[in-house]
């Protein structure tokens, strides 16, 4: 028998109130926005309560999105990790700033891993927009 996560309820949902509906404007609209420590600390929220993951969002399936992320620091560089919310599970990576194309509706974190040795605790300043 099968018995939907508390994900696949949300998501339908929000699918049935139209919160998922596609976009008639073609103008990119803000997604996903703020400001993070990396995830140096491999937590969402780490011992001395810094937050190390973006708060969940929705993306749509077929629906374009592009990720911008700087990190500030001499020597850093991060990649982002895009996480299933309910799984943990990765399901996108990316080295720089670009497009992503979801292959289904969910709802989605980020992470941002340092990735010069012995580097880490930066601060991420992040934006996810529908693409033009």
């Amino acid at each position: 028998m099968y018995i939907p996560s508390p994900q696949a309820i949300l998501t339908a949902g929000l699918v049935a109130t139209g919160c998922m509906s596609p976009k008639t404007s073609m103008k990119p609209s803000e997604v996903a926005s703020g400001s993070i420590l990396d995830f140096a600390v491999e937590k969402c929220v780490d011992a001395d309560g810094n937050q190390r993951c973006s708060k969940p969002f929705l993306v749509e399936k077929a629906t374009c999105y592009n990720i911008e992320w700087s990190t500030e620091g001499t020597l850093s560089h991060t990649t982002v990790e895009v996480k299933d919310a309910g799984s943990g599970e990765m399901v996108f990576y990316r080295d720089t700033n670009g497009e992503w194309t979801p292959d289904k509706s969910e709802l989605v974190y980020m992470d941002f891993k340092p990735k010069v040795w012995k580097t880490g605790n930066d601060t991420v300043d992040y934006k996810v927009t529908t693409c033009k």
